[in-house]
């Protein structure tokens, strides 16, 4: 037999017909349309004379493995084509045999690769810039949390520096009864010197230093929430007690309320949340402010906690103005405030709603004009990576 089978001969790629010699005794249109030569031209010249040196001894092999294994699969050689580019084919090869058995020819079919190269190439480029735009996006991410952090710190500094006054006013009372209680012990003190056996005066001191000492805890107490709050967050989340952290801020909003605002706190037994402490801090600093400033100077502000195993929900409520529906949909825009001019940044909800998502809960207002307003944050005890 010295011609292909016809259903290879109308293959869309490229056939040769080889003697077990290698010498080709025929081939199909396509192959002959890929040398740019016609098919007589092709024919009876060694197969291996179309290839690349460095294929002419991975022929010999796949022709030897043909005729000993019958046949080969995507064996990849490398063809000269004159002025032209290397043309790169993958060939499946397979014997043909007389009636007793005799390899009488070798059809190889070979795919060109060249298309399947362009496109790996294509899509190793486009990997490539893949995964440049990747980094880029990681850097910008970073450098979007970092921005974020700063934000976060910087809105904490500024609703800390509200309430600058209000805490110094409380520091200066038990600060100021001290300062008495130490001017009174060293006048008595001279007199003690002379009666030593004075059971008055000894229980006048006495009680100094009790009210002195209750003092300097208050002071200790108050200091101890301002470096609470005010203290950035380590990356890793901590477990935290909110109950704790709820109570250190309500004593600096108490500081600055007035004397007709009353806080009332519920707390319940509630499990520790793993967290970021600080930050759920200066989210219950947002609410309590904007509750109080709710109140218009007098009114109520309650605070409440509670667990049912799965989340615990802090709840603001308050005793103000309320909030028409149109005001509840805008809470938590960027720049967004109902505070009066200069009042606030438009920040402090923007940043709140932020906080509480990236620890997997969410914020709910409900309020009516002349009604007060209600805020619920739900916090998952257990939850994914934020």
């Amino acid at each position: 037999m010295n011609e292909l089978p016809a259903i290879v001969t109308q293959a869309p790629y490229a056939a040769f017909l080889l003697e077990p010699s290698g010498r080709i005794a025929d081939c199909n249109a396509a192959a002959a349309a890929l040398f740019g030569m016609a098919p007589a031209e092709l024919c009876g010249r060694q197969f291996v004379t179309l290839l690349d040196p460095f294929s002419i001894a991975k022929a010999q092999t796949m022709l030897a493995q043909t005729i000993h294994n019958g046949g080969v699969q995507h064996w990849e050689l490398v063809h000269r084509r004159g002025g032209a580019a290397p043309l790169l084919l993958g060939y499946t090869t397979w014997p043909i045999r007389d009636a007793d058995g005799a390899i009488t020819g070798i059809v190889a079919l070979g795919l060109d690769l060249g298309p399947t190269v362009a496109l790996t190439a294509q899509l190793a480029e486009t990997n490539q810039r893949l995964e440049s735009a990747l980094k880029q996006l990681e850097r910008a991410h970073a450098d979007l949390k970092a921005a974020q952090t700063q934000l976060v710190q910087s809105e904490k500094m500024r609703s800390l520096g509200q309430l600058v006054a209000g805490v110094a006013h409380e520091i200066n009372t038990p600060l100021g009864y001290v300062a008495n209680n130490l001017a009174f012990l060293a006048e008595r003190l001279p007199a003690l010197r002379t009666a030593p056996t004075d059971e008055l005066s000894w229980r006048d001191v006495a009680d100094a230093i009790h009210e002195s000492q209750i003092g300097i805890e208050r002071i200790a107490a108050i200091v101890r929430a301002l470096r609470a709050f005010a203290r950035p967050d380590e990356a890793q989340l901590v477990p935290a007690d909110v109950n704790e952290g709820l109570a250190s801020t309500v004593r600096m909003v108490r500081a600055v309320s007035g004397p007709r605002i009353v806080i009332r706190e519920e707390y319940s037994d509630v499990p520790p949340l793993l967290c970021h402490p600080g930050e759920l801090n200066q989210v219950f600093l947002n609410l309590l402010m904007n509750a109080v400033h709710a109140c218009r100077g007098a009114g109520t502000v309650t605070v409440q906690t509670a667990s049912d195993g799965n989340a615990i929900t802090v709840t603001i409520s308050d005793t103000g103005i309320g909030m028409e529906a149109a005001t509840i949909a805008r809470l938590g825009e960027p720049f967004f405030t109902t505070w009066p001019d200069g009042g606030g940044t438009g920040l402090g909800l923007a940043i709140s709603r932020e906080i509480v998502t990236r620890h997997g809960g969410h914020l709910h207002f409900q309020s009516e004009p002349g009604r007060g307003t209600t805020v619920k944050v739900a916090l998952p005890l257990q939850r994914g990576d934020p």
